[in-house]
């Protein structure tokens, strides 16, 4: 406690120095320490940005604190990425700490995710090879401030904690404030009063100010939590003696008589008072006092002269390397029968279940009774059970987010969003956690996950069942998104997707899961082997122009993928072999060498999507092949495209209408081709 006392005076009189963004833990270190006491090295914990007196509690010295706080090359948790009291952790004497950002309560879902990881390793029988000190199971800590508990991602991670009895501990420090809004105002309950409403949820309240207090609880609720795995929230009442950030100063919009009350609960007064009650002679606390001063002087001036990181540096760890570097396996076996996309799917699903005893599959509806809306899951539950082929509830920030913790866990997690349209609640997840892990954990923490999302319009799905949501998720850095568009490269893409160490997002074309669309009879393809796997990053042609309408240049290259590649197919047999088909198959990473040497070959190209044109993937990499290959075109890139209405319309001649087709590409290429 001196010494987080004695760091919050230097960062408040060195403003100047401590120049990026912070808050500091004065008044809720009584309770952050308390929890910390209570960690063995198998557990995991998740701090906010107010918890550095937590940090200090498991072991982490003020040094390596102040070297975030400055962001600074050595900082150990981000190399100077984030900000201070934003750790992250992976070793054998500490306990492990998985990134977290800023964002308000969104550490709850990953942070319950490890809690779910824990608790299917232990009934699937796969924690055994684990080593827990004195053979104690691992639990979950999830620090929180009261005012994230009405996040709606908050709740839930409360609801699947109760609902799958989950070894995990959620600490709420109530300070009553959130920035500048008063808890009278904010919310019509603390978190205990809330927690209330979660049946299965131990809940239990304290002074988080008291430390003798506070040590007791939180001993009686690890022993909880580590005994019955049961989940238990904690609710510390607990002052706020700093600002809430060094940017937001409490004098802004704090009376005079907030702060005096608060002060009159300063933890490190009311410890230094029972101490001397207890006997502890004064000159004792004096000393400990100074030896804290000193300590914090020394370890500040060599925080503030240590190096800044190498800028050159700045791209590294946004994803760790991928093993599938080229095609393996075959991909047409002699005497294999053809294959519909969802079946391909379905197939390297098993096979990876089959192969991988840490593979996962969840997600609405995935489980027994249906398997997936499209029936891409079906029959899995059965052969696999229902630990490992489950079903949530309506929750796409927890399917996706849950998926960071499991990762951290040793898992590889297959999760499922039913619709495109229907994976924006899970974008906080994505933006803030997930894409974000491996960058700002410089590599510790990457999120080996599948995320399958079947998209596209099929004829009358309407507006919330049809979109297409690509440019959407590329704006998102540090995922990558595969898009195949028939059965061979379903599976093959699979197997890569299952393996690469990053998150990877399958959009799955509806339309060509069965090939009922008209026109999308080949999306069958005979099934590839079982070993057979495609690297991500790879376009392919499957479509070749005559040479000597190349030569002449009377040709033209579409790039495409998904349900374009059956829109440019169809519209090639219009002309005479005058037409080259490229699929992307992966938007991300892109097959930029490829689709730059093919348009520079025929000198004319066109970027066909499903999307609404305006502003689209389509119409960037339009921009990005027209300055690679300017010298070599014959005329402008073209871009088509779906009309730019906000939605599709269910009315099928309506949706055709929209949509791009064989029809209105043919009119554009044969315009290219006049050009």
């Amino acid at each position: 406690m001196c010494a987080v006392k004695t760091m919050a005076a230097t960062y408040e009189n060195n403003r100047t120095v401590c120049r990026y963004v912070h808050s500091t833990s004065r008044g809720h270190e009584a309770i952050q320490l308390a929890a910390a006491f209570q960690l063995l090295p198998q557990d995991y914990v998740s701090p906010y940005y107010r918890d550095e007196s937590l940090l200090l509690g498991l072991g982490f010295t003020p040094y390596e604190l102040m070297l975030q706080l400055l962001a600074k090359k050595d900082d150990i948790f981000t190399g100077g990425r984030t900000y201070y009291s934003h750790p992250n952790y992976r070793g054998k004497d500490k306990p492990t700490i998985i990134h977290q950002s800023s964002a308000t309560g969104m550490q709850a879902i990953p942070t319950t995710g490890i809690a779910q990881g824990i608790r299917y390793k232990e009934t699937a029988g796969l924690s055994q090879s684990e080593i827990y000190k004195d053979n104690k199971p691992p639990i979950v800590v999830c620090s929180l401030g009261d005012a994230s508990i009405t996040e709606g991602e908050v709740s839930e991670a409360f609801q699947f904690a109760v609902l799958k009895q989950l070894p995990i501990i959620y600490l709420i420090q109530d300070n009553n404030w959130g920035i500048s809004v008063r808890a009278d105002e904010s919310r019509a309950m603390n978190s205990f009063e809330y927690a209330e409403g979660f049946k299965g949820m131990n809940r239990v309240q304290v002074d988080g100010s008291d430390f003798g207090m506070s040590f007791k609880i939180m001993k009686d609720v690890c022993e909880f939590v580590r005994n019955q795995r049961k989940p238990c929230l904690v609710h510390a009442q607990v002052p706020l003696l700093g600002h809430h950030t060094s940017g937001v100063r409490k004098e802004f919009y704090r009376s005079e008589e907030d702060m005096s009350f608060h002060q009159q609960h300063d933890p490190y007064f009311k410890l230094r008072k029972k101490l001397l009650e207890d006997g502890i002679p004064e000159d004792d606390l004096i000393q400990i006092e100074n030896e804290a001063s000193e300590l914090i002087a020394t370890a500040f001036g060599k925080a503030a002269a240590a190096a800044e990181p190498d800028a050159a540096k700045v791209e590294e760890h946004v994803f760790v390397p991928e093993m599938i570097k080229e095609e393996e396996g075959t991909r047409n076996p002699e005497g294999a029968k053809k294959v519909m996309m969802v079946d391909a799917a379905l197939y390297a699903v098993r096979e990876i279940m089959e192969d991988y005893p840490e593979a996962v599959l969840y997600g609405q509806d995935v489980g027994k009774r249906l398997g997936g809306v499209f029936r891409e899951t079906v029959t899995l539950a059965d052969q696999f059970g229902s630990h490992r082929v489950f079903n949530t509830a309506i929750q796409e920030a927890y399917i996706v987010g849950s998926t960071i913790g499991m990762c951290a866990v040793g898992l590889k997690p297959i999760v499922e969003v039913q619709f495109a349209d229907y994976i924006y609640p899970g974008f906080n997840q994505l933006v803030s956690e997930v894409s974000k892990s491996c960058y700002l954990s410089c590599g510790k923490f990457p999120v080996q996950m599948v995320l399958r999302v079947p998209i596209g319009a099929y004829g009358g799905g309407g507006p919330y069942h049809s979109g297409s949501v690509e440019t959407t998720v590329l704006s998102i850095k540090g995922i990558k998104v595969v898009y195949p568009s028939n059965a061979a490269d379903m599976k093959g893409l699979m197997k890569a997707a299952f393996l690469d160490p990053n998150p990877v997002i399958m959009f799955e074309h509806k339309g060509l899961y069965w090939s009922k669309v008209p026109g999308t009879e080949e999306a069958k393809s005979s099934e590839p082997s079982r070993d057979y796997i495609i690297p991500l990053g790879k376009a392919n042609i499957i479509l070749c122009a005559d040479d000597e309408r190349i030569k002449n240049g009377e040709s033209c290259v579409v790039v495409t993928y998904g349900m374009g590649v059956y829109w440019a197919k169809a519209a090639a047999k219009k002309f005479n072999n005058q037409v080259e088909v490229v699929d992307l198959r992966t938007l991300y990473p892109l097959d930029e060498e490829l689709v730059f040497e093919r348009v520079k070959k025929h000198g004319r190209c066109l970027v066909l999507t499903e999307e609404q044109q305006n502003n689209s993937f389509a119409e960037a990499l339009a921009a990005r092949i027209t300055k690679e290959c300017f010298k070599s075109l014959d005329a402008p890139v073209e871009v088509l495209g779906a009309l730019n209405l906000p939605a599709v319309p269910i009315n099928i001649n309506l949706e055709k209408a929209m949509l791009p087709d064989a029809e209105k590409l043919a009119l554009r290429i044969e315009k290219l081709l006049r050009f």
